[in-house]
């Protein structure tokens, strides 16, 4: 999450395509350091940030705007149900599939509220 607001602010101050590019490798080295099992762990909160809450998107703007859902699952349920096919991937796949979101943090974060962690 640190890494992805220095990356936020590198590219607000424009300092240059190098630093972004060496905060985007760190980023990638940090997540390819990861056990599978944390890998997996990762992935699942980030789906169930992703997937649980409702989002209306402005096209417009660059606003979004969260509706707030009511969850009905408990946290080990939600854990349960969106890790269900994560399980059959390699660290290979479940890294790869971390490194493609540019948002991590912000679905850590929602998935980590929504399971109260």
């Amino acid at each position: 999450m640190e890494i992805e607001s220095e990356m936020a602010e590198a590219k607000l101050r424009h300092l240059g395509e190098e630093v972004v590019r060496a905060l985007e490798q760190k980023r990638s080295d940090l997540i390819n350091s990861c056990t599978r099992d944390e890998l997996l762990v990762i992935q699942t909160v980030m789906n169930v940030g992703r997937s649980e809450r409702g989002y209306r998107y402005y096209f417009d703007k660059d606003d979004v705007e969260i509706i707030h859902l009511p969850i009905e699952l408990t946290g080990s349920e939600l854990m349960q149900k969106y890790s269900y096919y994560l399980v059959h991937k390699t660290k290979q796949e479940l890294a790869g599939g971390i490194e493609y979101y540019t948002a991590v943090s912000e679905q850590l974060k929602e998935g980590m509220e929504i399971l109260r962690l």
